[in-house]
């Protein structure tokens, strides 16, 4: 019986001839391992695991499982157990990345384990059938290991980091192969050089007018120019808003990579819409063929394979075209492009999943540049990991970290301790007095009524607050003032309807009429929009900073203003998750004054708001860093526990779909038809609403929402979404005050 590895569509068998042969696959396998872990000098180990991930297909079972037989194979440990008898100890270790290139990668155990899910378990309790390789493949008696620089507090991570690395290399190399011999097409990268890249922007740059900011911009770009010349490592840049960074930072990455040989720039963000802006930027400057946006907002589909075409799209779509729409699509699924931009979720969460699916992507990190844009945004409750991440990344993967933020964080004691930071411009205090634009003011307590007094003695005001609940009760109070355009912005609308509220708003603020706009933090990083007076809840110092942002961001008049109120009123109470960076923030400006906030104050900040952090283990709240240690000489890695440890976003909330536009109808149709298309989820993410659990409950009372099948909520009353402030939540019978979702 001649060995196959898959059938010619992944399902059905018809005949030997329609099926891939075992051995091509392994020897393709092993020379796609090898490719992808050559990036971080794995390539012979990579080789391996992909020569051997598949051999217990070679079992008979297996072989008349394919055929269609009904017969449960394990497939996968057998190569785990090859490597054991081989190597040793080393080879149990490598023996948990082929065990788990289809299920992901497990916990390891201790050697011992019998009853539980760990890879020691499944080691100790296989029987399947005895195979032989004799005229197929050969083993290799020794095997180039990769040399890891880490010291012993380290040790434990940094290995189970190259562990990962080799598992995201094996998986990417048989995920690709299988798609290629199912789909009969060669998967092909975007063509690209740096040099090219890096000489397309500096044709782009906008050339310096003159003009005092252009000037400060280019003093900024001249800095990362020649810093990118230095050796690869971590990086701060420290520029207030309207600095220009996203083109600086860019001219960095480029002019680096070029001088490192790097592959490939990866900018990691807090938010979406700083995405969408930094994406747009930075296409028009190097062509969106060579840029890649990846987070829930985004569709990546191929035009012509649905034939779902716009009005501006013809039959006639070049070949050209479709193969640049499958290489973006195929990018979003292991990053092989040369610029990348992605959440803070998509990136960390895939570094410490223990999912193939998320994995995959992650040796494509190595040999590039990194940029954490809004660094002060990295999650406090899981610094220490993060940071860890980070470091691992630079120390031993050839990746260069860039922290960009006009608030940088105090990450000094939370990185890898031997691993320097060198800041990008050369002095943040001077720049940052060049570009202060706006002044501070601390107003004291103020209510509801006393603080829609101050809204309404300004022309032009933004209000941002704590809660959703405290942004909708002052909207409800402003809205009382016809004589003012009065708007509402929260997560309680959806995105499409965010996007059409902030157009009007910048439209309102363009044509100089009056406006008040009432919003949550969300409209406080990447938001391009400019008031003279901003008036600010108290909350973290880098979030009083980054509200100040929006005031006066063009540098239009000789300074704006920024009024820090604290509420009395019940709506506005500090919710309890910012109480420790209030609690600071008010520290520091009672100690510091005017100063509190200049870089000394932002310093004092998180230095103060971190040591209260570490004596609390707040920096790493789930002991991630515990679950990677080495007992004895044997070392302990608990995978799967830390990828459901390690969640930015909490999931203790419920998303619902707001269904009250014919696009959202048309995609809820297909959802209740049982079709799951990717481009019909993430299009549905635009029109979706994340509320509290007692928030849904409420609805679900209500019966102002629908629970289908596959388990999504749909609103079905109008009724509850206004086209002014979004869901309606805030009756008598919900008093969520604490609620602090942006």
């Amino acid at each position: 019986m001649h060995n196959i590895a898959h059938t010619k569509d992944g399902k059905n068998y018809s005949d030997d001839d329609h099926s891939q042969s075992l051995l091509t696959h392994l020897i393709n396998v092993s020379k796609y391992a090898e490719k992808f872990s050559e990036c971080f000098n794995a390539g012979e180990i990579g080789s391996l695991l992909g020569l051997i991930h598949d051999i217990g297909k070679y079992q008979n079972d297996f072989q008349l499982r394919i055929r269609g037989q009904k017969i449960k194979v394990d497939h996968a440990t057998q190569s785990a157990l090859t490597l054991i008898d081989k190597f040793g100890e080393i080879g149990w270790l490598y023996g948990m990345v082929v065990a788990g290139h289809h299920t992901g990668l497990k916990d390891s155990g201790i050697g011992i384990n019998l009853g539980d899910n760990t890879y020691s378990s499944r080691i100790n309790n296989y029987n399947g059938q005895k195979i032989s390789l004799e005229n197929e493949i050969i083993i290799p008696d020794s095997v180039k290991h990769k040399k890891i620089d880490c010291d012993n507090q380290t040790q434990s991570f940094a290995f189970a980091t190259y562990l990962k690395m080799l598992f995201s290399a094996l998986v990417d190399a048989d995920w690709t192969d299988t798609d290629e011999y199912i789909n009969d097409i060669k998967r092909e990268s975007v063509k690209y050089s740096i040099e090219e890249l890096s000489e397309k922007l500096k044709n782009k740059l906008p050339i310096n007018d003159g003009s005092y900011l252009n000037n400060i911009r280019s003093d900024i770009l001249s800095f990362c120019l020649e810093k990118s010349q230095f050796n690869q490592g971590l990086f701060t840049l420290t520029v207030p808003t309207g600095g220009g960074k996203t083109l600086s930072s860019l001219s960095f990455a480029l002019e680096h990579a070029k001088k490192h040989n790097l592959k490939r720039i990866i900018y990691v963000i807090p938010y979406t819409s700083i995405i969408e802006q930094n994406a747009d930027v930075i296409s028009k400057c190097l062509g969106k063929e060579f840029v890649l946006e990846h987070h829930s907002n985004v569709e990546i589909k191929l035009k012509n394979e649905d034939k779902n075409y716009s009005d501006t799209d013809t039959i006639e779509d070049s070949l050209d075209d479709l193969i640049d729409q499958k290489r973006i699509k195929w990018a979003s699924e292991n990053w092989d492009i040369p610029i990348i931009l992605t959440t803070n979720v998509q990136f960390f969460e895939s570094f410490f999943s223990n999912k193939p699916s998320k994995i995959r992507k992650l040796h494509n990190i190595a040999e590039s540049v990194v940029i954490f844009d809004e660094a002060q945004m990295l999650p406090r409750e899981l610094l220490s990991p993060t940071m860890y991440a980070i470091s691992e990344l630079v120390r031993n993967y050839r990746v260069t970290a860039v922290l960009c933020s006009a608030t940088q964080p105090a990450i000094s004691n939370f990185k890898y301790k031997s691993l320097p930071i060198i800041e990008i411009i050369e002095n943040p205090d001077e720049l940052f007095t060049k570009l202060e634009r706006v002044e501070y003011s601390f107003v004291g307590f103020k209510s509801d009524q006393e603080l829609l007094q101050l809204l309404i003695e300004q022309q032009k005001v933004l209000c941002i607050v704590n809660s959703r609940r405290h942004a909708f009760a002052v909207y409800l109070l402003a809205s009382q003032y016809p004589e003012y355009n009065v708007y509402h912005l929260s997560t309680l609308m959806n995105a499409n309807h965010r996007r059409k509220i902030l157009s009007e708003i910048k439209l309102k603020l363009k044509t100089n009429e009056n406006i008040i706009v009432i919003s949550t933090s969300l409209i406080e990083a990447g938001v391009d929009i400019d008031f003279p007076v901003v008036v600010r809840s108290i909350a973290g110092l880098d979030s009083i900073i980054q509200a100040g942002g929006r005031a006066n961001r063009e540098g239009k008049l000789k300074l704006g203003k920024v009024f820090i109120f604290e509420s009395n009123s019940g709506d506005g109470k500090t919710p309890r998750a910012i109480e420790s960076n209030v609690s600071v923030t008010k520290g520091v400006i009672e100690s510091l004054g005017d100063k509190a906030f200049s870089l000394l104050g932002i310093k004092m900040y998180f230095e103060t708001l971190y040591n209260l952090s570490t004596s609390t283990g707040i920096l790493d709240m789930k002991e991630i860093l515990k679950e990677f240690e080495k007992i004895g000489n044997r070392f302990k890695f608990n995978f799967e526990r830390v990828s459901e440890k390690y969640k930015i976003i909490d999931d203790n909330t419920k998303s619902i779909v707001i269904n009250i536009s014919r696009e959202s109808n048309s995609l809820v149709k297909e959802i209740r038809s049982g079709v799951y298309r990717i481009e019909t989820i993430r299009k549905l993410q635009q029109y979706s609403v994340s509320i509290y659990e007692n928030e849904y409950l409420k609805l679900l009372k209500d019966n102002a929402i629908e629970v289908l099948k596959s388990g999504y909520a749909i609103l079905n009353n109008e009724q509850y979404y206004s086209n002014k402030y979004g869901l309606e939540l805030f009756s008598e019978n919900n008093k969520n005050a604490e609620s602090n979702i942006i």
